[in-house]
């Protein structure tokens, strides 16, 4: 019987963790990076709707695309999702 690990083993389990340690960094940056531009989308709307008065200054809040519709993809939301989510 062989007492030694195999060495191909032990090179193999090192790969995967630096797989797994590069995902995970790269997942991060990528959060990070996106941080900041949440902030100002969730701030726009909610002064959107501290300044609204009426009930119709309201309704217009939650049709709002946060920042002025600046985001053109398909991941496009409104203050209106926003609020209903939870998230304001």
């Amino acid at each position: 019987m062989n007492s030694e690990p195999d060495p191909n083993r032990k090179s193999w389990t090192g790969q995967a963790l630096m797989v797994v340690a590069a995902l995970t960094a790269l997942l991060w940056f990528l959060q990070v990076r996106r941080a900041p531009v949440q902030l100002l989308e969730w701030r726009d709307c909610e002064n959107a709707y501290a300044a609204a008065r009426t009930h119709a200054d309201t309704l217009a809040a939650d049709a709002r695309q946060p920042l002025g519709a600046t985001r053109t993809d398909s991941l496009a939301f409104t203050c209106g999702t926003l609020r209903r989510s939870g998230r304001l």
